[in-house]
């Protein structure tokens, strides 16, 4: 057996579990699953196209890098019974409990695994980075039961589905995997909602540009962490402006300082209506007529157009 292996949904504790005196060896699964299309019929191959077309295109990197870094990636968690233990790092936000559900899925049927897989205790507060070295070496992780195993590979499989029904459904029952319900609804709350056709990242960043955010640095600044469930990043904000700019029905200026248009003025005043541009959603469809919305009335989805 090789040693522990610490598994995590990017590079920032990397350095700092090592400073802490945490012993083993860092894994790093940086996949951004939270964002962008997720249909998933269990073809790797056909997944790994998808997502590193998706990544690259989003963050400006090499289509071919991004296949190939994401392939180690999915190729590593194969390997992961020869481990003594395997930790994993995942807090209670959106991005972390995506990627955590994401790997559990592939690794569910893996018996070698059981007693191996020990997920470590997050407060639903604060990310672990921001705790000191004494704070993150007195963390003592719990190995998971098979019940939370079933419960994130019947996530994924909602997560990815066309339909968010079942994801609604399962994000509304009390789940072995503490912080799993709260992100699937917060997922669910980027739909496009009833009373305007924005999301929840869409109306935040559409907000702080009305309040004077005049880029994109000054609109992450302003949204960044306001959201405890979602922490959105600067290539996340990038992403959502550059949505709200798009067509000639836009919401925010074309080119900078930032302004919402006379239409994102009365989106946001509630005198008209946003048609959102198509783009996937975990499994689900963004469309300008949208097959599915939320619906703050019942904080629930229901069908659209």
């Amino acid at each position: 057996m090789t040693p522990r292996l610490h598994l995590r949904c990017g590079d920032d504790l990397r350095c700092r579990l090592q400073r802490a005196g945490i012993a083993g060896e860092y894994l790093c699964f940086a996949d951004p699953v939270c964002c962008g299309p997720a249909q998933d019929d269990g073809d790797l191959m056909a997944w790994l196209g998808m997502r590193a077309r998706y990544v690259a295109l989003h963050s400006g990197q090499d289509l071919a890098a991004v296949r190939l870094r994401l392939g180690r990636e999915y190729t590593a968690l194969g390997g992961l019974h020869r481990r003594e233990a395997i930790w994993l790092w995942f807090e209670h936000d959106l991005w972390d409990q995506a990627a955590l559900i994401r790997i559990l899925s592939l690794l569910a049927e893996k018996r070698l695994l059981r007693g191996k897989l020990l997920l470590v205790p997050a407060d639903g507060a604060r990310c672990f980075p921001e705790l000191s070295d004494g704070e993150l070496a007195a963390l003592q992780p719990a190995p998971l039961t098979d019940l939370q195993i079933e419960q994130a590979a019947e996530a994924w499989d909602a997560f990815a589905a066309p339909d968010p029904g079942a994801l609604d459904a399962l994000s509304r029952r009390e789940l072995a995997l503490p912080h799993l319900a709260a992100a699937m609804r917060r997922h669910l709350r980027d739909l496009p909602w009833t009373t305007d056709g924005l999301g929840e990242a869409e109306r935040a960043v559409l907000r702080a540009v009305a309040a004077g955010a005049a880029d994109e640095a000054a609109v992450f600044r302003a949204v960044g962490r306001a959201d405890p469930a979602f922490h959105l990043t600067d290539l996340m904000v990038r992403e959502v402006v550059g949505r709200l700019r798009l067509g000639p029905k836009r919401l925010v200026t074309p080119a900078a300082p930032l302004r919402p248009t006379p239409r994102g003025a009365a989106v946001l005043a509630g005198t008209e209506r946003h048609r959102p541009a198509p783009r996937a959603h975990g499994g689900i469809s963004v469309l300008p007529d949208p097959p599915w919305l939320w619906d703050p009335a019942t904080a629930g989805t229901r069908r659209g157009a």
